[in-house]
């Protein structure tokens, strides 16, 4: 019985152990964390911010899966990744309407009305209209009673540009906040629009503002510009200096007085990259070029209308975890933009864990096998702002120890195995040959009998 406890002992202690340390073999890289000058040096403990640079991502997955902190016994410490908001946290209402007096001026304007049935807050609008290639302009006005009017939102622009595959189109208008029953959308005819257009569909809604965005300026380490001629394109080429970095937005400075042009972003981590390829004796590499991933499309214009200009020259809420970036400006039968500077910002983001006073902690990570870990601290620790918490730093990145990663035997071994096989084909026709002058001769009665019969 005592065996047994001490057996059972023994394995806990194993379990226990197993679960608190980690095998560094599996990770590329570590750096230390810097927590001497966190509040009282020596003396503080509680909960830091572990800001992620984008050195880090270039070594680490695009969703850092892979990073772990681990204290002076290579034990886990449950942290939490804090993303920085690419966007405005929007809170969006829907408001129910009915669509009345459609109507339409032939060349002028085609104009709906919608009934929301009573009072109803509305700061949002989206249009669908008929027809391709068109910038068209827009009114938008409100009334409590549908007799007496007033406008709500003037000089709005709305877009679709149509290539051979490609469409784009700019269809949402935002106004300030209004409670009117009614509102009154008017659409005008361009010089180059058909007779009549339709506005083919319109729904509003009330957008607010729960928490702003939280971006970040990133310096662009090259930026190149080229016209591609036969496709009738602007092609810019940036490359940001590191892998799998969240960009959000961009922001393009045009010195182009008036346009507007459909685009469309591409991304990639590398420009070439090794494809294993089998053949018939051995595995070998061959290199090919890094084909281009779609992230986003819209369209880019600078406009005016009666002394006043409206632009958008951004590209937002991109989801886009990539080095390089190109954006492909479609030019048409246009002259080509003139670009003089891009603007680029990524998510601000930060690693969190509480630390402990006299203890040390590194930062490992580069496991592409790595999954994501699964801490209660995620769940726990949802309530605190990250902004507040005192800030840590990262010391010298350094490898981490890690096996070597062999190929099979097989393949190292090849011109072994043709000489092994080689040989053992060699002595068995050698064996073969043997056993077969060993064979004893007919007697020579039975030849001469059997050459008669024949």
């Amino acid at each position: 019985m005592r065996r047994l406890l001490i057996i059972i002992i023994w394995l806990s202690a194993s379990t226990v152990s197993a679960h608190a340390a980690i095998d560094l073999a599996e990770w590329s890289w570590q750096r230390s964390i810097d927590v001497a000058n966190v509040g009282n040096a020596g003396t503080f403990s509680g909960f830091v911010r572990l800001p992620i640079v984008p050195e880090i991502f270039n070594e680490s997955q695009a969703a850092l899966h892979d990073l772990r902190v681990i204290d002076e016994g290579n034990g886990l410490v449950p942290h939490v990744i804090h993303w920085g908001r690419a966007e405005a946290t929007q809170r969006q209402d829907w408001q129910p309407a009915r669509l009345l007096n459609a109507s339409f001026m032939p060349g002028k304007y085609a104009s709906v009305t919608a009934d929301f049935g009573g009072s109803a807050e509305k700061n949002s609008m989206k249009v669908t209209l008929s027809g391709q290639n068109y910038r068209r302009r827009a009114l938008v006005e409100g009334s409590s009673d549908g007799h007496a009017w007033e406008r709500v939102a003037e000089e709005i622009w709305l877009f679709d540009v149509t290539l051979p595959g490609q469409r784009f189109r700019v269809d949402a208008i935002r106004f300030p906040v209004n409670d009117f029953r009614y509102l009154r959308l008017t659409v005008f005819n361009m010089p180059d629009d058909p007779r009549r257009i339709t506005i083919e569909a319109l729904q509003c809604a009330f957008q607010r503002t729960v928490m702003e965005k939280e971006l970040k300026s990133l310096p662009v380490k090259q930026m190149g510009v080229s016209q591609d001629e036969k496709e009738k394109q602007t092609v810019l080429d940036l490359d940001l200096g590191s892998r799998n970095l969240p960009v959000a937005s961009l922001r393009l400075e045009i010195a182009t007085p008036y346009f507007y042009r459909g685009y469309e972003l591409f991304g990639r981590n590398q420009s070439r990259e090794k494809i294993p390829r089998k053949t018939e004796t051995r595995w070998d590499t061959t290199e090919r070029e890094v084909p281009w991933q779609s992230i986003q499309r819209g369209v880019f214009y600078r406009i005016q209308y009666q002394q006043k200009t409206g632009e958008s020259v951004r590209v937002e809420t991109i989801r886009a975890p990539y080095r390089y970036l190109q954006l492909r400006i479609f030019n048409g039968d246009n002259p080509p933009l003139k670009v003089e500077a891009v603007s680029v910002y990524w998510r601000g983001t930060s690693l969190v864990f509480r630390a402990e006073a006299g203890h040390r902690y590194r930062l490992i990570g580069g496991n592409p096998r790595a999954s994501e870990p699964n801490y209660d601290l995620a769940r726990s620790i949802e309530g605190i702002d990250d902004s507040k918490l005192p800030v840590a730093g990262l010391r010298l990145l350094t490898a981490a120890p890690r096996k070597e990663q062999l190929s099979p035997w097989t393949e190292r071994h090849t011109t072994l195995i043709w000489i092994i096989l080689v040989l053992a084909v060699g002595t068995m026709l050698a064996l073969v040959h043997r056993n077969l002058k060993k064979l004893p001769s007919p007697p020579a009665g039975q030849a001469d009998g059997d050459k008669k019969e024949t």
